[in-house]
Order: structure tokens, then sequence, then C-alpha cells
């Protein structure tokens, strides 16, 4: 596959991500089956939406089909997991891989659209903590971003390695965006360690 069909792949990938991580924690938490579905379709679309506004290209997410069927079939998945006795691990690490992945394509997609290293950054954070911050104000959580000391933080540090890898590394973007996703989801194991039930 090329590279960028790839990054494609990813994108994708963390809008089914971060849709199922907010179906997962919605329907464990009580919600309706309705109500966590449009909510997994909201979080799984609104880090594309934010990445292609913020660098004015035509909002892919919503002129085609993929991204919200990525979002509905992750809404599905989620919902299903929210019957797992242990459903709040489940959406532990469905949140933590949708929100490496979601850093790093933004970085990837800032860097290639010509922003600077501050730029690139900014847009990688911003993009990852949109969906994350949009499920826990509409399930009335305390945000995890403002909350948990390894969640915006291993977001900016995965958006950081995605960006040294790209410029430094000399490697495909692709693996530049794994590179940063595979550093999210480290430190987010450690917190889970160190916090255990209580970090979720």
């Amino acid at each position: 596959m090329t590279q960028g069909l790839l990054l494609y792949v990813f994108d994708l990938a963390a809008s089914f991500m971060l849709a199922a991580a907010a179906s997962c924690r919605a329907r464990s938490g009580g919600a309706h089956f309705s109500g966590a579905a449009v909510l997994a379709c909201l979080v799984g679309l609104a880090a594309p939406l934010l990445r292609e506004g913020l660098l004015g290209h035509p909002v892919l997410a919503l002129n085609r089909g993929d991204y919200l069927a990525a979002a509905v079939a992750g809404g599905l998945a989620g919902i299903l997991a929210g019957r797992w006795r242990r459903s709040w691990l489940s959406f532990y690490w469905l949140d933590s891989l949708g929100l490496g992945l979601a850093a790093g394509v933004a970085t990837v997609a800032g860097f290639y659209s010509g922003l600077g290293m501050a730029g690139c950054l900014v847009l990688g954070v911003l993009t990852a903590l949109a969906g994350g911050l949009l499920r826990d104000v509409a399930l009335g959580d305390m945000a995890r971003l403002v909350e948990d000391y390894l969640y915006a933080t291993a977001a900016a540090l995965g958006a950081m390695l995605t960006l040294a890898t790209l410029m430094y590394g000399k490697m495909p973007a692709w693996q530049c965006v794994l590179a940063g996703c595979g550093l999210v989801l480290v430190l987010r194991g450690l917190r889970l360690r160190r916090g255990g039930f209580g970090a979720v």
C-alpha cells in the first residue's frame, strides 16, 4: 500500500477508536443505545473535522461517507464492549489508541501542508483532544485533558515524536505516525499501571 493510503487508513482507524471509546463509556454508564450511537458519531468525526477545518481544506469527513461509516462501526463496537464486565479497560485502550493515531495523522498533515514546527504540534494536540473533550463534556465527566496528567501530555509527546522522526529520522510518514502512537500507548500504559481503576 502507498504511504497516502496507509495514512488514510490510520485516519479512519482513529475515528473508529474514538467513536468506540465514546459509545463504550456512554453505554457502560447507563446511556441509551441511541444516545451512545449519536455520541459516537459526533466524537468519531470531531478529529478529522477540526483538522481539515484548521488547515482550510475541503471538509472530507462531511463530503465522504467513509468517515461516518468508521464512526458508526466504532460506535456499534463500543456499545457491545460497554456490556462487558471490564468495559472500563476496553474504553481506556480504545481511547488511548484513538488519541495516538489522531495526534500522529494531524501532525503529519500539518507538516505536509507547510506549517512550522509549532503549528504542527498545536494541530496534532488539538485534533487528538477534540473527540475526548466532546465526549467528556457530553457525559458530564471531568475532562481528561485537564484532570489526567498523562492524557494531554501523552498526546503532545506523541505529536513531538511523530514530527521529530518525520523531520530528522528520514522515515516514511506512516512509520512516524506509528512511532508517535506507540509512545502515547506506552505513556497511557504507565498511567494505568500507576493509577489502576482510578486512572480510567
